[in-house]
């Protein structure tokens, strides 16, 4: 019975071959997508799940609260020196290790390599699960001048893995010994690790206030928990640690007053934290994201199942006879059903064998869009494959249930009376129009994501960021201690329009915070951020009142070691806000003191400036004269001839910094990483509508073919009468233009509520209007247009003596 059933449906398959291919065609590539995307989901899911025990691995963060108990933001970080302090001090904690990233310069051999470092603790081998492959774990990390690569940098750097006891120059200052080598980290981390240094690392040296100072935050902190240790309890004894040891003004004068410590440490599930990560994170994900591809993964296979359903329900009813013959002579219902399901499930069996080679072709262009390095052989596995036999099983009996209820439902009398069979019509439609509903949501749902994400780029930053390069690594002291000689040669390189230094640009995310106290008591914590005089005039910032800093006035400039200040400060208007003066010329001229009651005058209020994504509120922010700090060389160059200017920048720099390669960038290109996530969301989104459009359009076409062989003799009739092919035409294109447009009612509204919900994450967010979703309809009904055209002109340029004649 089942050889008979498998002849019948290669027969049929065969029969109808336009129709089969484009069946097998549009499930084949609907698998493919949904494979793609389920690559991606699972990656994203598979963050941190390498780490051994990672069920009892957290990682530490910091929620902040202002002088009034108010909250006051959120860091994924601690400070430093809690670290070690929580891991000796607290039975909850089994090991701990800090993660701090140093981008340094290698000097090997008269070369000269960028490099990632990342200070750590002992700990990091057996909490990671990291098995060197050469060196000792037990001493790799016990002088401070021990240096491990991982295999890619070690081939990378030196050609070769075997370089144990090779000595290498970093920063052109202090000398560090190849003490291991390590396999290359996972890509499924949030922390990439390229090379791992001891904390008391002599690189490390110019910042002593790191492991010191409780107000500085910098670099992850893993630990793991001891057996039956919950979340809240480990956070509870961190708090309670923090209260006894902490900083007094940070935590036990806030309670005193009643109010929330300063700082309140918190702990979450390491395999949690990529989905929950800072939303101007580029490299992060959400869950958001994951559930709305899980979601698009299942509507793509959906639209390819009704495709597949509408299509063999149209053939069923080009099978009259053959159902009737069968039923005259006999054949049960059930037989009927299982000869469709039979041909439903061959087709789709063969659709996923298809799809496998075309996720295959496409992986690597998909994995580039998503900027994950995607591998196929999770598809491979036996339980995936499983799970794809069984998957292909249940959409074929899914897609195939429809066309063979119509022809268990036939009944052989309506065809020996001529009586064409009319059943399913209006479920059909109803399927067609959800599948483009669903394509039209989809499309729309693109089309502004992609807007926001350009707006976001190119939104008001405060400043005139065109033609601004940013040249960073200048905290090195090799390179501090000669800037300001460093930005005189820059200045003097024709097209090199101005120069000045900072602490903090787009792209290089720092949160140093100090109080400000008014001569009343009144003190807020803000951002501090170190300028030199030249920067805001060059951003193109104008005063709101006041003045800005200024080369010749000495008074300026006068600051003290560690305190954070300058003589002069300008705030923003945050700020002013917070310091609660009633008008920014009230704020000029007032005293404010800092750490070590250091005195500085404010001379000038400016408006917020935005340097970080649309996603994170501008923050209260006072600038001032800090050389100490600068981290950032910012010059404005000419359009004319830029090439040639950049070049001389370059060389400008390899003859002052031989040993350090230079990194420079366009800010306007560091604003544009911000929105990396946005981009995959964008092309993610994309390339499952541009599926379900093929998908949908492939559908349509095949229900066009047959719907016009079917009125094969009404549009004979039509011409004989004289009607012209437009006739025709106008006639068959409503009929499938209305299912367009009915999905676009349905659609709108729809995608409009989860935009709108969507974009309320952005401080700065376009705002949504009609044309977006007028267009996503609009291509879809010209798509739908142009092929049904095609069909319709065909039919009606042909002989209506064709179709007119019998048998």
């Amino acid at each position: 019975m089942f050889k008979n059933y498998m002849t019948t449906a290669i027969r049929n398959l065969l029969r109808h071959k336009q129709y089969t291919l484009i069946n097998i065609f549009g499930l084949a590539v609907g698998l493919a997508a949904c494979m793609l995307i389920l690559l991606y989901v699972n990656f994203e899911l598979s963050y941190d799940r390498w780490i051994p025990e990672n069920d009892r691995v957290v990682r530490l963060g910091t929620n902040f609260f202002n002088d009034a108990g108010e909250p006051n933001g959120q860091s994924e970080v601690v400070p430093p020196v809690t670290a070690p302090l929580f891991g000796e001090q607290l039975d909850e904690i089994e090991l701990f290790t800090r993660f701090l990233h140093n981008d340094v310069a290698i000097a090997v051999d008269g070369r000269a390599f960028e490099q990632q470092i990342t200070a750590s603790d002992p700990g990091v081998f057996e909490l990671m699960g990291i098995k060197l492959l050469a060196g000792d774990p037990a001493t790799a990390l016990s002088d401070p001048e021990s240096l491990i690569l991982s295999k890619s940098d070690a081939e990378r750097i030196f050609g070769t893995t075997d370089i144990l006891g090779r000595v290498v120059k970093v920063d052109g200052q202090h000398n560090m010994k190849i003490t291991g080598v390590m396999p290359d980290w996972p890509a499924a981390s949030d922390i990439q690790v390229k090379a791992l240094a001891p904390m008391g690392s002599p690189m490390l040296s110019h910042m002593p206030w790191l492991q010191t100072e409780w107000g500085s935050f910098w670099g992850p902190t893993y630990a793991r928990l001891k057996e039956g240790v919950t979340l809240d309890q480990l956070a509870a004894s961190m708090n309670a640690l923090a209260r006894r040891i902490g900083p007094s003004r940070r935590f036990q004068e806030q309670i005193d007053k009643g109010l929330t410590p300063t700082y309140v440490f918190y702990a979450e599930p390491a395999v949690e934290a990529h989905l929950k990560g800072a939303d101007f994170d580029p490299g992060r994900g959400s869950m958001a994201t994951l559930i709305s591809a899980g979601v698009v993964a299942f509507l793509i296979l959906v639209i390819a199942a009704i495709n597949v359903s509408n299509l063999g329900a149209m053939l069923a009813l080009k099978r009259v006879r053959e159902v009737a013959v069968r039923k005259a002579l006999g054949a049960e219902g059930h037989h009927l059903m299982l000869q469709v399901l039979v041909e439903s499930i061959s087709l789709t069996l063969l659709s996923m064998l298809i799809g496998v080679v075309f996720a295959e072709v496409l992986l690597p262009t998909f994995s580039e869009l998503m900027n994950r390095p995607l591998n196929s052989s999770l598809i491979y596995s036996p339980g995936i494959m499983a799970a794809l036999v069984l998957g292909a099983l249940f959409v074929g009996v899914l897609s195939g249930l429809y066309p063979a209820l119509v022809a268990m439902r036939f009944r052989p009398v309506d065809y020996l009376n001529g009586i064409k069979p009319q059943l399913g019509n209006r479920f059909r439609n109803i399927l067609i129009v959800l599948q483009f509903a669903a394509t039209i949501a989809l499309l729309a749902t693109c089309l502004v994501v992609f807007l926001q994400a350009r707006y976001a780029a190119h939104r008001d930053s405060g400043f005139d960021s065109a033609q601004l390069v940013e040249i960073s690594g200048i905290e090195r002291p090799v390179v501090l201690e000669r800037q300001q000689a460093f930005r005189d040669a820059l200045a003097r390189i024709p097209g090199v329009e101005a120069v000045a230094a900072s602490h903090g640009m787009p792209g290089h995310d720092y949160n140093n915070q100090n109080g400000l106290t008014r001569s009343d008591g009144k003190m807020v914590v803000v951002r501090r951020f170190a300028v030199s005089e030249d920067l805001l005039p060059m951003l193109g910032v104008e005063p709101i009142a006041g003045r800005l800093f200024d080369k010749n006035r000495p008074a300026d400039a006068i600051t003290a070691p560690d305190r954070g200040a300058s003589g002069a400060i300008i705030i923003n208007d945050l700020a002013l806000k917070e310091l609660e003066f009633a008008t920014a010329e009230e704020a000029i001229g007032q005293e404010v003191t800092t750490w070590g009651d250091f005195r500085s005058e404010i001379i000038g209020v400016v408006p917020n400036l935005r340097t970080r994504s649309a996603k994170a509120e501008a923050s209260p922010t006072y600038y001032w004269i800090g050389p100490h700090e600068y981290r950032h060389i910012v010059l404005r160059v000419s359009r004319a001839d830029m090439a040639s200017t950049l070049d001389k920048v370059d060389q400008a720099w390899r003859e002052f910094f031989p040993d350090l390669p230079v990194r420079r960038q366009f800010v306007d290109d560091a604003f544009a990483k911000y929105y990396d996530t946005e981009r995959r969301q964008g092309w993610l989104l994309l390339f499952s509508a541009s599926v379900m459009t093929v998908i949908a359009v492939m559908g349509l076409y095949g229900l066009a073919g047959l719907a016009t062989e079917r009125r094969a003799k009404e549009i004979g009739i039509r011409k004989v009468l004289g009607a012209k092919s437009r006739n025709i035409v106008k006639l068959l294109l409503w009929q499938f233009s209305l299912p367009v447009l009915l999905a676009n009612v349905i659609a709108w509204p729809l995608a409009w509520w989860g935009l709108s919900r969507w974009l309320e994450s952005f401080i700065d967010r376009i705002g949504l209007t009609p044309w977006p979703f007028l267009a996503a309809g609009l291509l879809v009904l010209g798509v739908a247009w142009a092929t049904i055209i095609g069909h319709t002109l065909r039919v009606a340029r042909g002989s209506p003596i064709k179709a007119l004649r019998y048998e």
